[in-house]
């Protein structure tokens, strides 16, 4: 048995709690005084795979109003003026868009913040309005990963928080789900059936270029009220037999069976869900099972030492504490709210509506 091993099993027998990292002595026999409990260990991975960085382009606006001009620097244009989040500096990557897709070429964002025009410092090539195209912003991750060392479940988590100009502001930060920032793919139209198989199709077009692994995608209409749940990641995407053959995984969901109907599809955008099925694709760390944490895992990370919170900093560096962090659980009593994480102030969480933004940190294995 290695030491880790028989310190966990120790632990486990006495049935020891963890301490709460609080040092400073405010009273005598108080917490800090006392500090029981077992001291928080961490292992911070940054070799192999773990090193260095990856892209993860996570979808933040599509519309089939979108244009392309013929122009050296780029020129992009949104006859429906809903540009105005993608900002100077941002990085970019174009999907659905037959001329200036490129492969997954990076565009940098030399002029943003406009509803209707924003320019590129690449060029970009002559593409009318009427596809339907997603812009998607990409942060350069880090691999790193935190092993906690804690409990048996070994929960493994993204060591930093996502860098890089992922959501609506300058800052990054992303919402919960709002429904406003889902946007439509498919107009409803009597043309759409969910097939066993977890196969959601398209009968009688070829749409296959208005979706790809990774994405996230919500419908409307369906029978079924699991159907219409937000949060259906593409797998693949299909064009045979004059269908569209999109196959999304439903999580721990069963999706139901139904004929076509006149259903919609969109594709969510700027938020946590959105953000992890993109770290997924991309493998980061060399996994594919990153998941939001739920309440009482962040809550396990919490400092109490800290006056905000904030996690073991050697582990978690550069973690911010400006800000909320999000989690998955909703607020049974209150829907439209989740708990938030305010690392503003002392890291407990507060419950907060859905459309506020915020940070959020990864976590995979737990059980």
């Amino acid at each position: 048995m290695d030491r880790t091993t028989f310190i966990e099993t120790r632990d486990k027998i006495k049935g020891h709690l963890y301490k709460t990292g609080q040092t400073t002595v405010y009273a005598i026999g108080d917490d800090g005084d006392r500090q029981k409990g077992i001291a928080k260990r961490y292992k911070v991975r940054t070799t192999d795979v773990l090193a260095g960085t990856v892209n993860v382009d996570s979808p933040h606006y599509a519309a089939a109003t979108i244009a392309f001009a013929a122009t050296t620097p780029g020129t992009i244009t949104d006859a429906a003026g809903l540009l105005a989040t993608v900002l100077t500096g941002d990085k970019i990557r174009i999907r659905g868009s037959a001329l200036n897709d490129n492969g997954g070429v990076e565009y940098n964002v030399s002029t943003g913040g406009v509803p209707g025009t924003i320019r590129t410092t690449e060029a970009t090539v002559l593409e009318a309005a009427g596809a339907y195209i997603t812009i998607c912003k990409r942060a350069t991750h880090s691999n790193n990963t935190v092993i906690d060392l804690n409990n048996r479940r070994r929960l493994e988590w993204t060591r930093y928080i996502q860098t890089g100009k992922i959501g609506p502001a300058s800052d990054g930060k992303l919402n919960w789900y709002n429904t406003a920032t889902s946007f439509t793919l498919h107009p409803a139209n009597a043309d759409v059936a969910m097939v066993a198989g977890n196969i959601l199709r398209v009968v009688g077009s070829d749409e296959s270029s208005r979706y790809f692994p990774g994405a996230v995608l919500v419908c409307s209409g369906f029978t079924n009220a699991v159907n219409n749940l937000p949060g259906l990641t593409v797998v693949s995407v299909s064009f045979a037999g004059g269908n569209t053959d999109i196959v999304v995984d439903p999580g721990n969901q069963v999706l139901i069976a139904e004929a076509v109907g006149n259903f919609g599809i969109k594709i969510v955008c700027q938020n946590i869900f959105a953000y992890t099925a993109a770290v997924n694709t991309v493998l980061l760390g060399g996994y594919g099972d990153w998941r939001v944490p739920n309440r009482k895992e962040i809550e396990f990370l919490v400092n109490d030492e800290n006056a905000n919170g904030q996690p073991d900093t050697t582990a978690f560096t550069g973690f911010p504490v400006t800000s909320y962090l999000l989690c998955g659980t909703t607020i049974k009593m209150d829907t439209s709210k989740a708990f938030y994480f305010d690392f503003s102030t002392s890291g407990q969480p507060v419950r907060v509506a859905k459309t506020s933004t915020g940070f959020t940190l990864l976590v995979r294995g737990g059980g």
